[in-house]
């Protein structure tokens, strides 16, 4: 189905800053060049990365697996059980099985922290606060917003322009 877009059809500039100070200062210099208030839209955003499962289910994955590391270090920790528990009087039937659940907590525990770690990384990375979104009629008014944002350190800049065969 192919889709006819009029000449002359409205563009959308999207702007995602990590400031609310800087949206203002963009903002105030948006309207000091005589954009209408209603074509400006704002949407707070709220970072939801710490709502992840710890483990996964049939529906839902995020890709990182724990009994990879858990079942290596509880086949280690059961291989040292029972090479050294022959040596040992409760014998190397016990002390494997031990090494297995020692070695399987290690490893459960190593990835749960390592997972943390990486979340924790990528809340700092991802850290937009705010995305307001422009419409345009010309050029050149897109022109104008896309230099006013990134004179207020824009973090991400797009635009949406029905006219544009991509």
């Amino acid at each position: 189905m192919v889709l006819s877009v009029k000449r002359g059809a409205l563009m959308h500039v999207f702007a995602a800053f990590e400031s609310t100070e800087y949206v203002e200062l963009a903002v105030g210099e948006i309207l000091e060049n005589d954009f209408p208030q209603d074509k400006i839209v704002f949407v707070e955003m709220n970072n939801e990365e710490n709502d992840r499962r710890l483990l996964d289910t049939i529906n839902y994955s995020d890709g990182v697996s724990f009994s990879d590391t858990t079942a290596t270090l509880g086949a280690i920790g059961m291989l040292l059980g029972v090479i050294y528990g022959s040596i040992l009087y409760v014998g190397p039937v016990f002390m494997g099985l031990i090494g297995l659940l020692v070695g399987g907590f290690l490893g459960f525990f190593w990835d749960k922290r390592r997972v943390k770690q990486r979340l924790h990384k990528r809340k700092k990375e991802i850290n937009i606060r705010t995305l307001f979104i422009i419409q345009c009629q010309t050029y050149e008014q897109v022109k104008l917003v896309k230099g006013i944002c990134r004179k207020y350190f824009v973090s991400y800049l797009g635009l949406h322009d029905p006219s544009s065969k991509k």
